[in-house]
């Protein structure tokens, strides 16, 4: 057979010759294509709303929004609060006669050696009596010709009674007698079940740890245990973050190490840090030491110094 084969006709799948009918429930868009092709550019004004200014892209998408209207009237309150804060605190220190402005001395003034420091406040110490805080008892000491610590304890409701390490130190700070003529802090020492973590309660804002009471006592101070003028202040704060370590550790191996970094700072000097003088960090050492460690862990040289503390 020649010539070509006659094929089968098919059903057309898409018309193109009849008139789509459009809905007319939708808004209509202006052409954009008629500047392009000359036509005549027809405006509408049924779907669209011209503002009164222009607008950024953050307001048009945002000015009908009551949610961001709020959220401005609450900014404007909270910028207003912030300026009557302001104006508050410019007024308490007006009262308290401290300059508003210029720059803040770098240079601390410190009273002179021995001075004692005016309007001391009370003084509230919670501890717990499995952990006596027996640095008290040496700074009334180090301190009986500058200030008088008048120590009252207290049991609280958490504990019946007291141990015999508790008792014994209480019995001490009662009746230690200071020098005539010195000022008095009030210091009230509330035996609780608050385990290592002794607290100084200082304006309803807890101080906790030992170290860091020290360390808050010291600085009140302006003889040999303020530490801040010290050429190695830097060591002695690390002593008494080892004096802290001492405390919480949880077995006797960790005791040894953080005991053998104290006998290495001791070395052959009378006092730790290589001082000649009693400082914050002996005190700190010598109560963690009597708090949780046997006498069979000490070393001679640990033995003699602990000595030392006791008989300042």
């Amino acid at each position: 057979m020649n010539g070509p084969l006659k094929m089968y006709r098919t059903k057309q799948v898409v018309r193109h010759d009849f008139k789509v009918e459009l809905p007319d429930c939708m808004y209509k868009l202006k052409n954009i294509h008629a500047s392009r092709n000359g036509m005549v550019e027809q405006r509408t004004t049924d779907h669209i709303s011209s503002p009164t200014k222009k607008l950024d892209i953050f307001d048009q998408n945002n000015q009908n929004i009551v949610e961001m209207a709020a959220l401005e009237v609450r900014q404007e309150q909270i910028l207003q609060q912030l300026a009557d804060l302001k104006k508050q605190m410019d007024s308490i220190r007006n009262n308290l006669n401290i300059a508003q402005s210029g720059p803040v001395p770098t240079t601390i003034i410190k009273p002179s050696l021995g001075q004692p420091p005016q309007n001391l406040p009370d003084i509230i110490i919670n501890a717990s009596p499995t952990h006596p805080p027996y640095s008290l008892e040496l700074i009334q000491k180090l301190w009986k010709n500058y200030v008088f610590l008048s120590v009252k304890s207290y049991i609280h409701s958490s504990l019946s009674a007291l141990n015999n390490d508790a008792a014994q130190l209480t019995n001490i700070l009662e009746n230690f007698t200071p020098e005539a003529g010195v000022p008095k802090v009030n210091v009230r020492l509330i035996w609780k079940d608050v385990e290592a973590n002794i607290e100084l309660i200082l304006s309803h804002t807890p101080i906790q740890g030992e170290v860091n009471i020290l360390r808050y006592l010291s600085r009140m101070s302006s003889n040999n245990l303020n530490y801040e003028t010290y050429p190695n202040l830097h060591e002695i704060d690390a002593l008494l973050d080892v004096s802290y370590g001492i405390v919480k550790a949880r077995t006797k191996t960790e005791r040894a190490s953080l005991l053998q970094t104290l006998n290495k700072s001791l070395g052959k000097c009378q006092w730790l840090a290589g001082r000649n003088e009693i400082s914050v960090a002996d005190l700190a050492a010598y109560s963690a030491i009597k708090q949780v460690t046997a006498s069979s862990e000490v070393n001679v040289n640990l033995g003699k110094w602990l000595q030392r503390c006791a008989a300042c």
